[in-house]
């Protein structure tokens, strides 16, 4: 599979000098040693995580749960890989609703970054993917920092990760409290306004312009239609999730297609942190 989607090269630390020739004490250039480009510049307590140990560390991660790998991929010229795998089971929200279970991993090959593997559901009906936010903190997230062994630390890892399996239970029933309440019109206004506010001092237009979108989606959007869906919290939240994963314009680095910008966005960035606001303020409407 890394040979399949361009992740079969390794980085190395290579010494970084100055504009006379001479050594800089303390940093180190990251390099992707197949193209000898470097990706980032780091102290020497970094200690890089190659792709392949972060693909054997996901599968010992998955051990025998039957999980099966659907994609993975690098951004920004490689400085962040990523791999997602389908965990087995769904989660039922209503009737012919439902979310499916996903293990995300990334590793990042810059300085300050971890390597992390996160939990995250898809609902089926839109492609939507969910970040959900408990009301209790609970672990749904194992990091792995760049400074050591890697294998000394899958011990650990699998223990967290078996506590945040739980997630998906949390995930349902919280998702079934969204789905069993209703939302008069005002109420949904209210939702996305305090979801995307006027910015203060700035032209309000572009703010407004995506709660119209935001409405549009919740009336008319992709399973919009579904009954646990249907004028209803869950459905005003997976129009937040649907705007940020297909419709939301976003720009990219130059030569990068705006697809692939959404995505980055919608999984790692802003676009993350909106659907994180989103599940947050539905659970303080069901408080």
């Amino acid at each position: 599979m890394m040979k399949a989607v361009g992740l079969d090269w390794s980085v190395a630390l290579e010494p970084v000098h100055d504009v006379r020739g001479r050594v800089i004490p303390g940093a180190r250039a990251l390099v992707r040693t197949d193209r000898m480009e470097a990706l980032s510049v780091v102290g020497t307590g970094y200690r890089p995580i190659q792709n392949a140990e972060a693909f054997r560390f996901a599968e010992l991660l998955m051990g025998e749960s039957q999980a099966a790998y659907e994609g993975a991929g690098a951004l920004d010229g490689g400085r962040r890989i990523w791999l997602q795998a389908k965990l087995p089971g769904d989660v039922w929200v209503h009737g012919e609703d439902s979310v499916q279970k996903y293990l995300l991993l990334t590793n990042p090959h810059f300085r300050g970054s971890s390597l992390w593997v996160i939990l995250t559901a898809r609902r089926l009906a839109c492609e939507n993917m969910l970040f959900a936010a408990m009301r209790e903190a609970r672990p749904y997230a194992v990091r792995i920092r760049h400074t050591g062994d890697i294998a000394s630390q899958v011990a650990e890892a699998q223990r967290v990760l078996g506590i945040s399996l739980k997630y998906f239970d949390d995930f349902g029933h919280e998702a079934r409290r969204f789905a069993g309440q209703q939302m008069t019109a005002n109420a949904v206004r209210r939702y996305f306004e305090e979801l995307v506010p006027d910015p203060m001092g700035a032209d309000p237009g572009r703010a407004a312009a995506t709660r119209e979108t935001l409405l549009r989606l919740f009336e008319s959007g992709r399973g919009s239609d579904l009954p646990g869906a249907r004028g209803t919290l869950w459905g005003a939240l997976n129009a937040a999730s649907e705007f940020v994963d297909h419709e939301r314009p976003t720009r990219g680095s130059s030569g990068t297609p705006e697809g692939m910008a959404r995505w980055k966005s919608a999984v790692f960035g802003s676009g993350r942190a909106l659907k994180e606001r989103a599940w947050r303020w539905a659970l303080a409407l069901t408080a």
